[in-house]
């Protein structure tokens, strides 16, 4: 077993370009997942913000303004926060979740022009309503909302307004899909290694992050995507069917993982499987109407050749959002939108007793297990593609057997939305995770940056085939893609080795990322 070990060199490319690649070396028994725990909001949104005003400012917009909420980390129902209301959505959906509650109101304020914003002397500020008196309901959630925000100062808007004007700040046009930003779990990386003794950190998962993944009001940003186990246990279940780095106490590996690998654990004692028997059986994105079926947002890709939005309407159903651990919300009739960081349990009238479904309802709650326990993890996170299977490529295959959709010609993608296989060749920065034959592993992070922002002194990047050319002369055999570009870092003995790859239009100037989980080398 080889020792812990870091290096960094500048590598030259087949095309005279070169790149700063850091290597280190991690003991098998050594690497461990986490995710981050949030610090201070406000710190997040402003950051957050200041991100995509600079996207907003790259779009042509003269004087964005960004409006952003931090969502609850330990969320509640909606009814017990905001006593009274009605929690359905326009479509029929009744939301469970005080985080999804808030986010679906604040959309239709703006989406209507509702939202003000007053300024008084003596520098207070409020947030108001002004909306059509017929609009009792939406104005008494308007105002339980808005109050719940103010007192908790979760809402704010950047840049902060010029003060002294007096005059109320109407949202009329405001483009509510790109500049209203739901904040959910993430952090800076520099925050934990900074307050942990550890010899290395870095990103792993993907995770929402561009306008195209917040489409639901059960997504916010920095929420992440796939598979996540610690210490045996399924944090989050594999949404699409994308590679894994699983270590079941003795040794790595890399394979494939997706819903159908998993049993899903309802109230009662009630486990459903892709390969359980009669009545707890689910299909995964069926083409036709199942008694227990479960859609992802990769349903259509294969048979429509674009991701799925809703589930199917159908009458005889009753739905769930399941995001995580948690039943956000429920709807009857089908047509249900499926978040990208979550999934769709369709159960036809009678499939389960309904005492389930009423569970379910009430406790808003599940869990999971691995289909085969014999082989489940005690450790794993997912991302993908996988790069390498025993000392060979699979990047040629990895389109037919990951699923991955970048957002193209106005269709929105499945998250990442910018992470296209067709694409492998561009070079950005990379962080990919090997295993070498004696069973320790390699994690390589590549330096890199937009090109329209990259001076001299930045590094080019890599292709994902300079990556897996990386590996295997580094004796790699089997190895994974993690989140790469703008979520490249590596943190060594509590210090910044890398050189992250946002640049938020300054040519020169590096920006951290704020992520939600992370690689730990002890």
């Amino acid at each position: 077993m080889s020792d812990f070990h870091y290096q960094q060199d500048r590598r030259r490319l087949a095309d005279g370009q070169s790149s700063t690649v850091h290597r280190v070396d991690i003991p098998a028994q050594s690497l461990r997942f986490e995710d981050l725990h949030p610090m201070s909001s406000y710190v997040r949104q402003q950051d957050i913000a200041r991100m995509h005003y600079a996207r907003a400012r790259a779009r042509g917009e003269e004087s964005p303004r960004i409006l952003t909420w931090t969502s609850m980390q330990t969320d509640r129902r909606a009814s017990h926060m905001f006593p009274g209301l009605s929690y359905d959505a326009d479509d029929g959906e009744h939301i469970n979740s005080a985080n999804s509650f808030i986010t679906l109101v604040l959309r239709k304020l703006l989406a209507e022009g509702w939202l003000q914003l007053h300024e008084y002397i003596g520098d207070t500020y409020e947030w108001k309503v002004d909306m059509p008196e017929a609009d009792r309901e939406w104005r008494a959630r308007a105002e339980a909302v808005l109050g719940w925000l103010e007192e908790s100062i979760q809402l704010d808007l950047y840049p902060n307004i010029e003060r002294g004007s007096y005059r109320p700040r109407i949202f009329r046009p405001f483009d509510a899909r790109r500049n209203f930003i739901r904040i959910g779990r993430c952090d800076f990386i520099r925050h934990f290694a900074q307050h942990h003794e550890h010899k290395a950190v870095f990103n792993t998962s993907h995770f929402l992050h561009e306008h195209d993944d917040l489409v639901s009001h059960h997504s916010g940003y920095g929420d992440a995507i796939g598979l996540m186990v610690a210490e045996g246990a399924i944090l989050r279940p594999p949404i699409y069917r994308r590679g894994a780095l699983l270590f079941d106490g003795s040794s790595w590996r890399v394979k494939p993982f997706s819903l159908d690998d998993i049993q899903l654990l309802l109230p009662g004692d009630i486990a459903l499987g892709a390969n359980a028997g009669r009545g707890r059986r689910f299909h995964l994105n069926p083409a036709e109407a199942r008694p227990i079926a479960l859609y992802t947002r990769a349903g259509g890709m294969e048979r429509k050749g674009r991701p799925l939005e809703r589930s199917p309407a159908a009458a005889d159903r009753i739905e769930f959002v399941l995001v995580n651990r948690q039943a956000l919300a429920w709807k009857r009739g089908g047509e249900l939108q499926i978040p990208q960081n979550g999934f769709i349990l369709s159960l036809q009238e009678g499939a389960l007793p309904a005492s389930i479904t009423d569970s379910l309802i009430e406790d808003a709650w599940v869990e999971y297990a691995f289909a085969d326990e014999s082989n489940g993890p005690q450790s794993a996170i997912q991302a993908g593609p996988i790069l390498l299977r025993r000392g060979q490529s699979t990047l040629d295959q990895a389109g037919s057997h990951e699923e991955f959709r970048a957002s193209l010609d106005g269709l929105i993608g499945v998250s990442p939305v910018h992470m296209d296989l067709q694409g492998a060749g561009q070079r950005k920065a990379r962080t990919a995770i090997g295993i070498k034959e004696d069973g320790d592993l390699i994690l390589l992070v590549v330096d890199g940056c937009n090109p329209s922002f990259r001076t001299d002194m930045d590094s080019a990047g890599a292709t994902l085939e300079e990556v897996i050319t990386m590996l295997q002369e580094a004796g790699a055999v089997d190895a994974l893609n993690l989140s790469g570009e703008g979520s490249s870092h590596l943190f060594v003995a509590g210090g910044l080795a890398s050189a992250p790859s946002d640049r938020r239009g300054q040519r020169g100037v590096p920006y951290e990322r704020m992520l939600p989980s992370i690689g730990i080398v002890n």
